[in-house]
């Protein structure tokens, strides 16, 4: 399911009530930025899935074609290479970039995007993917993959029994630590991904989506589809700090105190760790779904109807 539709999905509610609610005010709202976010000009009005750079050179998504960048993101060059259902990017050099395409396979390119190697794996419900080297990467979906080679070639790590429909989020630290979320919950290995323990996530539901990023072995953070929470002892309990809208929240921590998340047509940002937020971006109709910052002062979003936003302090 697309982080987009999603997205809609949720916020239908909302949009209603906010429609019951008009008025018939002639008050036109208009976005917002803060100081050091632009908007960037993009020729495709479909809905951008993903966005991802490395120093000047990124790739943004839409559902059926691939993007690239090499001046931070102000001009993009659409690629030849074309797939049905684009999901999500990981990078792990500039010139060392992977695709996942739902349901099964996954696109990855040793050359910056002149060609493409295409592995098709035995798991029909990959999400998302995650690099910790130039050519080491881990994938998730039914089951956890891992490939050396940069996405040419892949081995099953790991598979799960429980229900492995929906959006399932990756991160890794380092080539042992990473976390997954599920339908059911979150997950943590310390082996390299062979084995996962269940993480307690007491009053967080993922049921429909959730995303989790880490800074270290013990400080993470997680989202549902409602909420933030922040752990400090690697999530033997997590505190809520941020309730929002009902839809797909992604996460970016630049530093342990400086974080962005999304939250619809909204971006929030955090100096204090995630304890306090305030709002960086606001649009009046066009949600937002991934963040992407290589340090404090570069930084990206992407959303629906060609929507690219860039960070530039």
């Amino acid at each position: 399911m697309r982080r987009l539709f999603i997205l809609s999905i949720l916020a239908l509610p909302f949009i209603f009530s906010c429609k019951k609610n008009n008025g018939g005010s002639s008050n036109n709202p208009v976005d917002t930025l803060a100081t050091g976010w632009k908007h960037i000009f993009f020729v495709d009005p479909a809905n951008l899935e993903d966005i991802f750079f490395i120093n000047n050179t990124g790739f943004t998504i839409s559902p059926t074609n691939i993007y690239k960048s090499v001046d931070g993101g102000n001009n993009w060059t659409r690629l030849n290479e074309t797939a049905p259902n684009f999901m999500n990017i990981g990078m792990g050099s500039e010139n060392n970039a992977a695709f996942v395409v739902a349901p099964n396979f996954i696109l990855s390119t040793h050359n910056a995007g002149t060609s493409f190697d295409t592995a098709i794996l035995a798991d029909n419900h990959l999400t998302d993917i995650f690099f910790v080297g130039s050519s080491i990467a881990y994938a998730a979906g039914k089951s956890i993959w891992k490939t050396t080679d940069g996405g040419v070639s892949w081995t099953k790590l790991h598979t799960f029994t429980t229900d492995s429909t929906g959006y399932k989020s990756l991160y890794f630290l380092n080539e042992q630590t990473g976390w997954v979320i599920r339908k059911d919950g979150l997950y943590a290995t310390f082996n390299g991904g062979a084995g996962w323990n269940k993480v307690p996530t007491n009053g967080f539901d993922f049921s429909t989506t959730g995303n989790v990023f880490f800074r270290t072995s013990t400080t993470g953070f997680i989202t549902d589809q409602n909420s933030f929470g922040k752990t400090n002892s690697g999530g033997a309990s997590w505190t809520k700090t941020f309730t929002g809208t009902p839809t797909y929240h992604d996460i970016h921590f630049v530093t342990d105190t400086i974080g962005y998340i999304t939250d619809g047509t909204r971006i929030y940002k955090t100096t204090d760790g995630g304890s306090t937020w305030k709002t960086e971006v606001f649009l009046v109709d066009r949600p937002l779904v991934e963040l992407h910052f290589t340090d404090v002062d570069h930084g990206w979003a992407c959303g629906s109807d060609g929507t690219i936003l860039k960070f530039n302090q």
